[in-house]
């Protein structure tokens, strides 16, 4: 008879610790969103007597996932961005708002839990499954996450109030007689915004078109046309580039916001109200990180 084979056990697998932040912590400087400075190559997790780091898991994913690997990039250019921004202007987090906020996030996942999967898990459990960290892990995590989004709110927020800014809503269309019809329409005394989600090609149609308050240095080829209407005032037609194509763009200007030089400080609590009303839109992430990225190209390498 041959041998039986055994299977062998596979290695334990060991995941490295995650450093916790104490809540409420102080010192919730810009750097968080920096690289840690004294982990050039930290460990991730070992497999037996393996150990992987994160330029493995790195290299890994450039392989795998090229454009995934490419949006972490991008990602860590925008946090560096928001961070020398912060530092330049004086813009700190409150650890107290940083709580708040953190806290209100978890009562509204613990609720989620508790409403979808009642007696069988507890939220301890749920964190677990789904991030495999243990709940004061994943809290301090948390806090931490809490404290980067707020640092990309208030600088993208108070960077944009320091300047001159218009509001429009903007449609987009590939036939010329469709923008003359609703410029026609709209000096006539139609809604734009029912206008444009009737008619534009553009995503921004299922908000009737409209974009958040941008300045001269918004990377929009609508741009140059905002300025020069006032509230109330629709553009006549003028074809622009949209993706790949030429398409014919109509701009309808709602508001003129002139530029303010003031503070952080003074503006800190008008800005929290404005980032609750209107959180931060990956249009003004994306549109920011293009506006400034030159700040780290002019950086010798």
């Amino acid at each position: 008879m041959a041998d039986r084979v055994v299977a062998q056990p596979a290695p334990p697998v060991v995941l490295a610790p995650v450093e916790p932040v104490p809540v409420g912590d102080p010192a919730l400087g810009p750097e968080i969103l920096l690289p840690s400075a004294d982990e050039p190559d930290a460990e991730l997790v070992r497999v037996g007597d393996l150990v992987l780091r994160k330029s493995h898991a790195y290299s890994r994913l450039q392989t795998a996932h090229p454009k995934l690997a490419l949006s972490a990039v991008d990602l860590l250019v925008f946090d560096v961005l928001v961070a020398r921004h912060a530092q330049q202007h004086g813009i700190q987090v409150d650890p107290a708002r940083v709580e708040a906020l953190a806290a209100a996030e978890e009562r509204a996942i613990a609720a989620q839990v508790a409403t979808e999967l009642g007696d069988t898990m507890d939220l301890a459990t749920y964190v677990w499954r789904l991030f495999g960290m243990r709940l004061a892990d994943w809290r301090a995590t948390l806090r931490r996450r809490t404290a980067q989004r707020l640092y990309q709110g208030y600088v993208i927020r108070y960077l944009a109030l320091r300047e001159d800014r218009v509001q429009v809503r903007f449609l987009v269309h590939k036939d010329r007689a469709v923008a003359d019809e609703v410029v026609d329409k709209v000096r006539g005394g139609a809604d734009f915004a029912t206008l444009a989600l009737r008619w534009s090609e553009d995503p921004s149609r299922r908000d009737g078109g409209l974009l958040p308050p941008f300045g001269r240095g918004f990377q929009h080829p609508i741009v140059e046309a905002a300025f020069g209407l006032q509230p109330g005032q629709a553009s006549a037609p003028f074809a622009a580039r949209h993706g790949e194509e030429q398409r014919w763009f109509v701009v309808y200007c709602l508001a003129r916001l002139p530029g303010r030089e003031v503070a952080f400080a003074a503006v800190r609590d008008e800005i929290d109200r404005d980032l609750e009303e209107r959180p931060l839109s990956e249009l003004e992430i994306n549109a920011y990180t293009l506006r400034w990225r030159g700040e780290l190209d002019a950086v010798p390498k």
